[in-house]
């Protein structure tokens, strides 16, 4: 799976969750993207995701069959870092002959504008 920002970088991601948290005083719709620990630098993707114009509009697109990628999403205005970690994720459950499997992941978390913040960044207030 791919993800394209407003710039067209494409990056290589291993899910997309979407959910809804609360950030900044206002219950937000919010993207969690994961990548894997070596695909990308940390800083990469902190530049990346920090720069406001680029995650303007992010498509999410499943590249599977690569000569036919089919677009599974577009999502606007996910402007706001809500966080950024690298955390590590139950890969395989522990059973009781083997133990769990677990894997170092790049989450990055991003919120959408509300209405009303859209409005004002359209008169230039925000």
């Amino acid at each position: 799976m791919k993800i394209k920002l407003n710039d067209n970088t494409e990056l290589n991601v291993i899910q997309v969750n979407g959910g809804g948290r609360y950030f900044q005083g206002q219950n937000r719709d919010s993207l969690e993207f994961v990548f894997a620990k070596d695909a990308y630098t940390f800083t990469e993707l902190e530049a990346l995701f920090a720069d406001k114009t680029k995650t303007e509009k992010v498509t999410t697109i499943d590249d599977a069959d690569t000569e036919n990628p089919v677009t599974l999403g577009v999502y606007d205005d996910y402007v706001l870092r809500v966080s950024m970690e690298l955390k590590p994720v139950v890969i395989t459950l522990a059973t009781t002959e083997t133990p769990e499997v677990t894997e170092e992941r790049i989450t990055v978390v991003m919120a959408q504008l509300t209405y009303i913040e859209k409005q004002l960044a359209k008169l230039g207030l925000l």
